[in-house]
């Protein structure tokens, strides 16, 4: 709910262990401070200058608060989330009865202060997001989205009706929430990623078949979590919207999507998902961009005294980020008026970023340097959400707790409770602060209240409503263009045609619009007409609502027209509607390559122009394979384009476009668009499951490609060959056997053998095994010996699963690994694996523990229990052991300079520092402020605590593969996984069989076989200087 942690977890010892070596209170039970009265509360807080805050609510009216919203008469809905972290903690004594209430409070002298209220429902479970609707509220309360309603005016709900139904029954901190009504008229939810099996069992819950209770038989799209949706309820319509966000989600006054998740504060949703199936062959990858310029896991500047940081690596950077706020209220002054604000409980602090404009995104800045908008001294200060009310404040939600983590991120000791750097903590530390709970309102030091913070909109007339739309603060826009909307007020009509006259401005212009849209009276003319006005967030709406009608050809050519618009957003928005209808249409075509020459290194202008191109890959690929650009980046992003566009031809797979791309391809010169372009037809290509032919010609260009090439280029060919079918021919066979003869050459160079072997494996049924089994010798060079691996792991059969098996405890590190992962990823390999290992033919100890922990978590329970049975008496040293072993390294006497190359040899294969390395996990900057001795518990210790983010997830596919990997994007139509390594695999949704969190680290576990107590100590040392 408030930020899935981002820590690694402690490996716990022993009090007298940790009394000896870790030498901090872990065996101590913790104390921390004792909680402020609300009133005095105030005094704790540090505030940007010209700002004040004032208590609005608190205890005992009010508990446990997680969101507020304000229906149209500005009376306020708490919702209240008593039951976190669990209904089931023996502390709560009544049993697991659902305890989440939904407050109404209301001010009714006017004076700002909510004085009354009382329950307005109750009997919910883990409720935690509210937003008012039809005359009632709508309330996430996983699994079930609920309508509740006074009908007798008693300000009790005596209506509840489900109107959506089968979200993930997950952990508090990731279940559906945070709706928002958006301009299009559509209701917004975020729908965060379902979390591991670590959970206890009333959280792992991971979501069904959505399904509206009053229409079961309607069909509807397969929506997962970890994708946004967004609902017409009345409609029975409910879709993926784009992106994925934890507890917070908040759009601005030009309708930007922001999103947030634990470590990274601030995310901008660029690409609706709507979009995606124009080109289910365009890998888009991600559809949210990180903004921040300050970084992911940013630092943090908290004044807390006596924190209570129950995991070392929370301490001063972004853990919990949650409850993000686009300021839209018109009264903060400065940049502050176009700010992005986001809670950060842990650290008792709201962070504030200026958004910059940078098309067709933004840049998050920070606008206090090295300090907070606003932080506490209060360790019981727990900001997790944020709004904006009618009066234009913003409003912080403070849940107000003793602790806010969730006992499923922390280590069990014992069954008294929970070790941590904070010390010990019992199960009814979790509760303390159950009773409390604030909230506060901030506004500007000089904001005086005008007569209109009392709204009681439910009683005006639509004259009134729609005078509202030209108000600055888009809480009275928004709710008044939802009341006509609902009320289906066609007299409001040329009222609202009115406020689109000159003289307005651009936030009332894009409410009218929209409203009359939402009323089914939008005329072609009027449209038309905003197509030409004067600000570009008017011109962009019109390219989106002219969406309905791009049937008629006038609305096409404003659109193509809006191409050269001089705002780039208003370009990206008309890039992303004409690709949907970029088929058989040249002039579309002419104006999408118009735009994307504009903006050839922009990654989100390739997708958004290749969207278009499912259909005419080819055509762009020679429109743009001899495309010069002015810029000096021009020719980077000329490669990722071509590399795009070639993944298209390779993702439809079909002969005569292969093959026409192939001879293109070998007219070109530049190597690095040759390169570029044939890694991205094989990425296309290893999305499909069957293998088809080239063309003759074609085949004979990618063989002559092969071979007469540089040897950069010929590794890039051989890698696209081996995703077809070659055609026997005199010339193929030639190859082949020149191939086996350079392989088997020791006088050869490395580099000439390992091309060799990789060409023997573009025809796998004729693997010559014996060649294979002695290139796999230990006296080969290691990179021959990979090459040759890779070829029989390239083979499903029992000769090269023996041939492997009979290698086992002979191959390199490098090789050992490959291996593992090839292995892992068939079925019949780890059974063959497990019969080895139960035979007597591989000894447990010659199994790395990252795949000993694979097996014993196994997909398979057959798979899993044999595991069980034989690791039992493994010789692995404990982790304790082992980090008891090693404390001498946490010194502080190793080598920076020295740990730099440990670093490259031992870890790089997975991390990045200081531009060598790979991508693939956490950001070590992350961790350097960290103790030696925490830092060494996660080296070794990798899977008792793995990084919000990465996760580790196997995905079985419907055609026998099993992939472990990161899930770093997903939408409706595929996932994208990060292998180890840092090699990423688009997976069609609909090529999946099954997706299971693995519980166990994708980090390699055993690096002590590799990593000396002096390299431990050097390795220490580089990651402490990279502060």
């Amino acid at each position: 709910m408030f930020g899935e942690r981002f820590h690694f977890r402690r490996i716990f010892f022993s009090s007298l262990f940790l009394a000896s070596v870790f030498f901090f209170a872990s065996c101590n039970e913790e104390s921390g401070q004792s909680p402020y009265e609300p009133k005095k509360a105030l005094s704790t807080f540090r505030l940007a200058k010209d700002f004040k805050i004032e208590l609005v609510a608190s205890e005992p009216l009010i508990s446990d608060p997680v969101e507020v919203a304000f229906d149209e008469d500005g009376k306020m809905y708490v919702v209240q989330m008593d039951d976190y972290p669990s209904e089931k903690m023996e502390d709560y004594g009544a049993g697991p009865e659902p305890k989440s209430k939904i407050m109404l409070l209301e001010d009714k002298d006017g004076d700002g202060f909510y004085e009354s209220g009382d329950v307005f429902a109750d009997g919910l479970r883990y409720a935690n997001g509210v937003m008012p609707w039809k005359g009632g509220v709508l309330v996430t309360s996983a699994p079930d989205l609920l309508f509740l309603k006074d009908t007798d005016g008693d300000g009790k709900a005596d209506e509840k009706k489900v109107i959506l139904t089968g979200f993930a029954v997950t952990n508090p901190q990731l279940r559906m929430s945070s709706l928002r009504y958006g301009l299009d008229n559509w209701i917004y939810m975020a729908y965060s990623r379902a979390g591991g099996g670590k959970w206890r069992e009333e959280f792992r819950g991971k979501g069904g078949p959505l399904q509206f209770p009053d229409k079961p038989d309607q069909a509807l799209p397969q929506l997962l979590p970890g994708t946004n949706i967004r609902m017409l309820p009345d409609e029975y319509k409910v879709e993926a919207s784009g992106g994925m966000s934890q507890f917070g989600l908040s759009f601005d006054n030009r309708e930007n999507q922001f999103a947030v998740w634990n470590n990274v504060h601030v995310r901008h949703v660029v690409i609706n998902e709507k979009y995606l199936s124009a080109n289910p062959y365009l890998n888009v990858g991600a559809t949210m961009a990180d903004i921040s310029d300050h970084g992911n896991a940013a630092p943090v500047y908290s004044i807390t005294k006596d924190m209570l940081n129950l995991h070392e690596s929370e301490m001063g950077h972004f853990t919990s980020a949650c409850g993000i706020c686009e300021y839209t209220g018109g009264i903060f002054p400065g940049k502050y008026a176009q700010a992005s604000f986001v809670c950060e409980p842990v650290s008792n602090l709201v962070h504030a970023d200026y958004l910059a404009a940078n098309p067709p995104t933004f840049k998050a800045e920070r606008i206090e340097l090295e300090k907070e908008f606003l932080a506490s001294t209060d360790s019981w200060f727990r900001p997790v959400n944020l709004t904006v009310g009618p009066d234009g404040a913003m409003y912080v939600v403070d849940f107000y707790r003793k602790l806010v983590e969730h006992p499923d991120w922390l280590a069990m000791a014992d069954s008294s409770g929970f070790y941590t750097h904070a010390g010990k903590i019992k199960e009814s530390d979790f509760l303390e602060g159950n009773n409390r709970g604030r909230i506060y309102r901030i506004v500007p030091k000089d904001f005086k209240k005008s007569g209109r913070v009392q709204p009681f909109m439910s009683q005006v007339d639509v004259q009134t409503l729609v005078g509202y739309l030209k108000e600055p603060n888009k809480w009275w826009r928004i709710n008044a263009q939802r009341l006509l909307v609902d009320r289906k007020s066609k007299e409001a009509v040329p009222l609202l045609t009115e406020l689109l006259s000159a003289g307005n401005a651009p936030e009332t212009k894009i409410h009218a619009l929209w409203t009359l849209e939402g009323l089914d009276a939008l005329t072609d003319d009027i449209l038309l007409q905003a197509f030409d006005d004067e600000n570009p967030m008017v011109r962009k709406q019109a390219v989106l609502l002219a969406e309905k009608r791009i049937s008629n050809p006038i609305f096409v050519d404003r659109i193509i027209q809006a191409t050269s618009d001089a705002d780039g957003y208003v370009q990206f928005q008309a890039a992303l509607t004409l690709s949907s209808i970029a088929k058989d249409r040249p002039k579309v075509f002419d104006a999408l390559k118009s735009i994307i020459s504009s903006h050839i290194s922009n990654k989100w202008f390739q997708s958004a122009v290749l969207l278009g191109a499912a259909e005419n890959a080819n055509q762009w690929f020679e429109a743009f394979r001899d495309f010069r650009s002015a810029a000096d980046s021009g020719d980077a992003g000329k490669k990722e384009f071509v590399n795009k566009i070639a993944a298209i031809t390779g993702a439809r797979y079909q002969q005569t476009e292969l093959s026409s791309l192939i001879n293109m391809i070998d007219q070109l010169k530049d190597t690095g668009v040759i390169v570029a372009s044939l890694k991205g037809m094989s990425e296309g290509m290893r999305r499909n499951s069957s293998t088809i032919s080239l063309s003759a010609m074609g085949q004979k260009g990618l063989l002559d490609l092969m071979v007469n090439a540089p040897a950069v280029v010929r590794k890039a060919a051989i890698g696209a060959a081996s995703q077809l079918k070659l055609l026997p021919s005199a010339e193929l066979t030639h190859i082949l056997n020149r191939a086996k003869e350079v392989a088997s050459d020791q006088q050869q160079s490395v580099e000439e053998r390992v091309l060799a072997i990789q060409t023997i494996g573009i025809s796998p049924q004729q693997i010559p095994f014996e060649l294979m089994d002695k290139l796999i010798q230990p006296g080969q060079p290691a990179g021959v010996q990979l090459a040759a691996v890779n070829v029989l792991l390239k083979d499903n059969g029992h000769q090269s699963t023996a041939i492997i098996l009979n290698k086992w405890n002979l191959l390199n590190p490098k090789t050992h690994e490959a291996v593992e992962t090839g292995f892992m990823a068939r079925k019949n390999r780890v059974d063959a694996l497990m019969n080895a290992i139960e035979g007597k033919k591989i000894k447990v100890e010659w199994l790395s523990r990252n795949i000993q922990n694979r097996l014993l978590k196994y997909v398979d329970s057959a798979i899993s229990e044999k595991a069980k049975q034989l690791f039992v008496n493994s010789t692995a040293a404990s982790h304790e052991e082992l980090i008891y072993d090693y404390n001498e390294a946490t010194t502080g006497n190793g080598d920076p300079v020295k740990g730099k190359m440990v670093f490259k040899n031992v870890c790089s294969s997975c991390h990045a520092l200081e531009g060598v390395g790979v991508d693939f996990g956490p950001d070590l900057h992350s961790v350097s402020h960290q103790t030696r001795i925490n830092l060494l518990t996660m080296i070794l210790d990798p899977n008792h605590d793995i990084a919000a983010g990465f996760e580790g997830y196997t995905v079985e596919t419907k055609d026998g593969n099993a992939l472990a990997g990161i899930i770093v994007s997903e939408n409706n139509e595929s996932i994208v996984l990060k292998l180890p390594g840092g090699a990423t695999h688009t997976i069609m949704k609909t090529d999946i069989q099954s997706i299971a969190p693995m519980s166990v680290s994708l980090m390699t576990e055993g690096l002590e076989a590799s990593v000396s107590k002096k390299d431990m100590a050097d390795l220490l040392e580089y990651i402490k200087t990279m502060r």
